[in-house]
């Protein structure tokens, strides 16, 4: 396409997208409160996963994921013929209908508060950490803990490149973010124990960044006295210069981390091919003439990635965190791949070269080869067979072509928006690679039953009393489900006295997303259990009991013991003296 006036989009941070402003008003969109008691726990269970307009059902693969632009809600209809099991809006709340075939990973925004120009101390939510609130027009919606406690053993990210002093993203010193973290962390576990919390996704891991998340780590402990508790760890995966070489305060696209030292950032190229691998040289340390230069011919560079990623697996193995997952939420070129009015592109790298999509494809095509095999034994994720990465999210879907990230699209700006929703038509040359890889994927499914909840009830009038059971579970695989499961209640640990079944309807409450080695995005059924006496009971869960669903393992589908304890209705309590 023909630009009118090229517009200069790289002064900050390229990878903000004038698109990602949309995300900040649908932050506040959220689901109104369901009423209390056994209606409320049945209501909780059935929206989880709101359903896409023209969603089509379909088993999709967790480990691929992709950026979804809110403004473009169109859009949503192709995350399952991309077989994308998981997607951000980099907000916390939905921002529209939700798809049934991949799960939603919801981000709360972090911003440092500033007084005319000057930070202080503190930090801004989004959403708050209440239950609702009224936003700017007066109506009530949803706050953090409305969302936390309506989609309980859900999985939260807490902050979007904090590390980025930009309008757009989140800006806020490495110690601010601490205390944040810490705050928000401890309000999503007091509603929602079995709730998953990642840190931000820092926009690269080179030196300076990991600076600041050191930074982060050390400040944590220092004000807290104890070791920062991150259920997932998460970074963005892009290679950006940082700074100028003669001057610490001239950014490159990247800017320099908040708060750490400029001497530790990347520097630009200044546009000098010299600096950087000779054209079609191959990508290995010894053909770099300047390692403390990050080219714009080395956006696409898959050494660099590799080296960013196992950056960040040392730095967890070095503070006692191996085993724990890492995803990466973000990753793709940013530059755009647009002509202006002379019909030339108007962004090249050093050699010349603009980011066509043939070099975009590639990149994304072995970037993916190297995250389904990267595993080490020494740093990787033992309970993902140490596979260094467990996740990874490809941006984006779809944007403008003159924004951040639109030459990475996985759908066509052009088409999309006149198409049946999901037409595979759509697909661009990297949406098809993308495609691809999430089929050619080794995937599986395994369900495992997790925890069946304990309940306590006062007896009625008939010294009789009922409870409402809930089991938990969850898919261990990458494959998710998207059959209905049965699952039946027993009050014996060896199954033959059943209680009653329930069914859920991946239809209605989304398809079982797998990547749960954590706990995480568990799923809840439920079941009355009537004409129980004053007294302790016990139930167990069995999950997938007709075997409808084709597993790995079948011995891990029963869950913990959970026990209905019935109290009379009045109980009397004697009256003592004291002397």
């Amino acid at each position: 396409m023909k630009r009118s006036n090229v517009i200069h989009l790289f002064a900050g941070l390229v990878v903000v997208s004038a698109m990602l402003v949309l995300a900040f008003h649908a932050l506040a969109a959220g689901i109104e409160a369901s009423s209390d008691g056994l209606r409320a726990a049945e209501t909780a269970q059935q929206s989880d996963t709101p359903q896409a307009q023209e969603d089509i059902l379909a088993a999709t693969n967790c480990r691929y994921g992709v950026g979804y632009v809110p403004g473009l809600p169109h859009s949503l209809n192709w995350i399952p013929t991309l077989d994308a099991g998981w997607y951000v809006n980099f907000g916390a709340s939905g921002g529209g209908p939700g798809v049934r075939s991949a799960a939603f990973a919801p981000i709360i925004r972090v911003r440092q508060e500033q007084v005319n120009g000057v930070r202080t101390d503190n930090f801004i939510a989004t959403p708050p950490m209440v239950f609702s609130y009224r936003n700017e027009q007066g109506a009530l919606v949803n706050g953090l803990g409305r969302l936390v406690s309506s989609n309980p053993g859900g999985f939260w990210i807490i902050g979007n490149e904090v590390d980025v002093n930009n309008y757009v993203q989140d800006n806020t010193m490495p110690q601010v973010y601490a205390r944040a973290y810490h705050d928000i962390y401890q309000y999503i576990k007091r509603i929602d124990p079995t709730a998953k919390v990642a840190i931000a996704g820092l926009s690269m891991m080179t030196p300076g960044r990991l600076q600041y998340l050191s930074i982060v780590w050390d400040t944590y402990r220092s004000v807290y006295g104890e070791t920062m508790p991150v259920d997932v760890w998460n970074m963005h995966l892009y290679i950006l210069e940082e700074r100028n070489p003669a001057d610490p305060n001239q950014y490159g696209d990247g800017k320099i981390a908040l708060g750490t030292d400029p001497a530790l950032a990347k520097l630009t190229s200044g546009g000098v091919a010299d600096s950087c691998p000779a054209l079609g040289a191959a990508d290995i340390p010894a053909n770099d003439p300047r390692p403390d230069v990050h080219c714009r011919a080395e956006h696409d560079s898959v050494r660099i990635f590799r080296e960013q990623v196992y950056a960040m697996r040392n730095w967890m193995k070095e503070r006692g965190q191996q085993n724990k997952p890492l995803i990466i939420s973000e990753f793709g070129l940013l530059y755009p791949y647009v002509l202006d009015d002379n019909g030339q592109y108007f962004l090249k790298d050093e050699h010349g070269q603009p980011f066509a999509p043939a070099r975009v494809t590639k990149y994304l095509q072995d970037t993916i080869a190297f995250l389904e095999t990267a595993k080490d034994p020494n740093l990787g994720y033992p309970a993902d067979g140490n596979r260094l990465v467990q996740q990874w999210l490809w941006y984006s879907i779809v944007t403008g072509p003159e924004t951040s990230g639109g030459s990475s699209n996985l759908i066509s700006w052009d088409t999309f928006q006149n198409m049946p929703g999901g037409d595979p038509a759509a697909l661009t040359m990297m949406g098809q690679a993308y495609q691809q890889a999430a089929n050619a994927s080794e995937n599986w499914t395994n369900l495992v039953g997790g925890v069946a909840q304990n309940v306590v009830t006062l007896a009625q009038g008939n010294n009789q009393s009922k409870a409402l059971l809930t089991a938990t579970f969850r898919n261990s695989g990458t494959l998710s489900v998207v059959a209905p499961i049965k699952v039946t209640f027993y009050r014996d640990q060896a199954l033959t006295q059943e209680i009653g079944s329930a069914v859920y309807d991946p239809n209605a409450r989304g398809a079982v997303a797998g990547c749960t080695w954590d706990g995480r995005n568990s799923k809840q059924v439920s079941v009355l259990w009537s004409n129980l006496s004053v007294g302790t009971h016990n139930y167990w869960a069995k999950i997938d009991t007709l075997n409808a669903v084709t597993e790995t393992q079948e011995t891990d589908n029963v869950t913990t013991r959970g026990t209905v304890t019935v109290k009379p209705y009045g109980t009397f309590i004697p009256l003592a003296n004291r002397q």
